[in-house]
């Protein structure tokens, strides 16, 4: 068996120190790695309620069909939706104003697909063209959205391909695009660097931290878009004109239907892939694209708003240069609304960066240090402080169920009887439950033999425990069967304590030490994931003797009905506070009590079992040696559940109650 010294306290900040290390490491990977996604038409997913089609990888595109039927239509046009929307985006006819992402279909050309340039969008109005003008329009759920799988490896490429194999399953044909104020990437190769660092400047500065950390750092950008202390893509008033404010107050009045749909596989599939890949490492550079329709039977046009405060005319106007085939317009009050980002947010700036600062490597390793760091402590914080307990018949808490008495500081006891009559008895008994346990103890006591010996016991639940109120200041006590042993009690000798202790299981010299050095530590590594962290809780077999097996075999047999009520005002008022209890600093030392009955009007016992692996006997042993006026009887082959044996249980109350001599086997 492995043994370590960790009784003295400085020895116990260095094994401490390393599990609170390692269990945040564990918690950061945990924190940086989304959930997995919740795909449509698996056990644990949505319910498929759209037509899709199957995509050459397995996966399936989510779409829908408006306009004439496709047979009669003179033209065809794939709207592709843009971020934090999906297929249901709303075309309200007969004038429409609506910001999408589009590909007119026209013609088998698909150049423009196998270049990637699927990203694109447009700011469309019609005037009931759709009938007259015979336009079929296909919207489908770009991947991860509404009903469409998740892509793992999705990218710009990616998207394109969707596009184009949506395309020919639809049998129709690309011939043109047209982009209406499309996001730029301010990492692209083609754009000058004092360019492109002016106009990632002009962004709000927790814009361009967002968009820094999908650059540089996409593994944590989860972990930055899930977090509170500080605003990631939040939109204010200020970044929308007038006439933005105007359509985003025509949009609240006639919202769209299926909204609920768009993040349902997770907002990692969905928004957060969308921001990686449009602002990660592209694999081409946009600027060295060759015209998709070099014989001008199609064009591509670029709409941008010169008044537009999130994507910078600059940039766009830049780009419309290096590629003369592209038809660009540039309106004077138009603006990003027509883009439908982000438009549900508001802004709270708290970070202050520089508008001329570059977007170096190093700034960015810094600035993921610094957020994994205000991370790491925001969860130091959570993971150490216990939720607060579930106070039974309170709006938030458990139901009472049974009878309770009111103290005399307010808190509630519930307690159960048991036996004859309390009028009736001869004798009468409080029975106090152990760890992990409640008023409904298994008793091994037929009615029969209560009524013989004429006893009532009441059993009730301790503080915190099954049906009675948490005490925050709850103090020590001592129990008579097996009773716990507090190997930092100042009166045993530092070797015989230390030899007990290190007879433990590792992770029960982990939970004792910390109990007593580090409590405010306890619930973290009580629930933590990472170690085992008790071997009672975990029920560990090496815990118990021949004698505790066949005692757990017969209390199987006849379960507690209440079980499920022990801990059901939270770990921390009953388990939790019953190690800090028991393994904390004592403020007496329990072998300097005095005999309580001086004038042997009663006695004190102690019932302890030789081959007890969770109490060792030589302390108990010390124990009386120190108070010899407590009546000590060891059960050879004893375990730790003597309590709960018929034989012994009726052997202790005999003695107890009419000063039978018992006779242990």
């Amino acid at each position: 068996m492995e043994v370590t010294m960790i009784l003295p306290f400085p020895a116990m900040i260095a094994p401490i120190a390393v599990a609170f290390a390692v269990g945040l490491l564990g918690w950061a990977y945990q924190a940086l790695k989304p959930p997995p996604p919740k795909i449509c038409g698996t056990p644990d997913g949505p319910p498929v309620t759209s037509t899709r089609v199957k995509l050459s990888d397995g996966r399936h595109l989510a779409y829908r069909e408006s306009g004439v039927p496709k047979e009669e239509a003179k033209h065809k046009i794939i709207v592709i939706h843009g971020y934090d929307t999906s297929k249901d985006m709303d075309l309200p006819i007969p004038q429409l104003h609506l910001s999408v992402m589009l590909v007119k279909i026209e013609m088998a050309d698909q150049e423009l697909a196998d270049q990637s340039q699927t990203a694109v969008t447009v700011h469309v109005t019609f005037l009931n063209l759709q009938r007259s003008l015979k336009i079929y329009i296909v919207f489908f759920d770009r991947a991860g959205y509404g009903d469409s799988d998740p892509c793992p490896s999705r990218s710009v490429k990616s998207e394109a391909f969707d596009v184009e194999q949506l395309a020919d399953q639809l049998h129709v044909g690309l011939s043109g695009a047209a982009l209406v104020v499309p996001f730029v990437n301010y990492w692209w190769p083609c754009f000058p660097a004092n360019l492109a660092r002016e106009a990632l400047g002009r962004l709000p500065p927790s814009f361009q931290w967002t968009f820094r950390i999908a650059h540089y750092t996409p593994w944590l950008f989860y972990r930055w878009m899930t977090q509170t202390w500080f605003p990631t893509l939040n939109m204010s008033p200020e970044m929308l004109t007038p006439q933005d404010l105007e359509i985003v107050k025509r949009w609240s009045e006639a919202p769209s239907v299926g909204q609920e749909k768009i993040k349902q596989q997770g907002v990692y599939e969905s928004l957060h892939r969308d921001i990686i890949a449009g602002y990660g490492k592209w694999e081409f550079d946009p600027i060295d694209i060759t015209n998709p329709s070099p014989d001008s039977k199609g064009s591509v046009h670029i709409w941008q708003g010169y008044e537009d405060r999130m994507i910078p005319f600059k940039l766009n106007r830049y780009l419309s240069e290096k590629l003369p085939w592209i038809h660009y317009h540039e309106k004077y009050k138009y603006t990003t609304v027509s883009k439908e980002v982000l438009v549900p947010y508001c802004l709270v700036v708290v970070v202050a960066t520089s508008p001329h600062s570059t977007p170096h490597n190093a700034e960015m390793f810094i600035v993921a240090v610094l957020v994994l760091v205000v991370s790491v402590m925001i969860y130091a914080y959570r993971s150490v402080k216990p939720p607060p307990p579930k106070i039974c018949g309170t709006p938030n808490g458990p139901p009472v169920t049974s009878p309770r008495i009111r103290l005399g500081d307010g808190r509630h006891l519930a307690y159960r009887e048991r036996g004859v009559a309390k009028e009736n008895a001869k004798y009468k008994v409080i029975l106090v439950h152990g760890f992990d346990n409640s008023k409904d103890i298994y008793l091994p006591l037929s009615q029969d033999k209560m009524d013989d010996l004429s006893i009532y016991i009441v059993s009730f639940d301790r503080a915190g425990y099954g049906e009675s109120d948490p005490n925050p200041k709850r103090l020590a006590g001592v129990t008579l069967v097996v009773p716990v042993i507090n190997y930092w009690w100042p009166s045993f000798p530092p070797t015989l304590a230390n030899e007990g202790y290190k007879k433990q299981l590792k992770r029960d010299q982990w939970k004792l030490g910390i109990a007593h050095h580090a409590p405010a530590l306890l619930y973290w590594w009580m629930t933590q994931k990472f170690f085992p962290y008790s071997s009672i809780l975990q029920r560990h077999p090496i815990l118990f003797n021949k004698r505790d097996v066949e005692t757990v075999q017969k209390m199987s047999q006849a379960p507690m009905p209440n079980e499920h009520k022990i801990r059901q005002q939270g770990i921390q008022e009953s388990l939790n506070r019953d190690l800090i209890v028991h393994f904390g600093n004592w403020e007496f030392d329990p072998m300097k009590l005095k005999n309580p009955f001086p004038n042997n009007e009663a006695s004190v016992y102690l019932w302890h079992g030789h081959e007890d692996k969770l109490v060792p006997y030589e302390l108990q042993r010390y124990v009386v040696k120190k108070l010899p006026w407590i009546r000590y009887h060891e059960v050879p082959d004893g375990g730790h559940l003597m309590i709960h044996e018929s034989s012994l249980c009726e052997a202790m109350f005999k003695e107890m109650l009419l000063g039978e001599e018992p006779i242990i086997t």
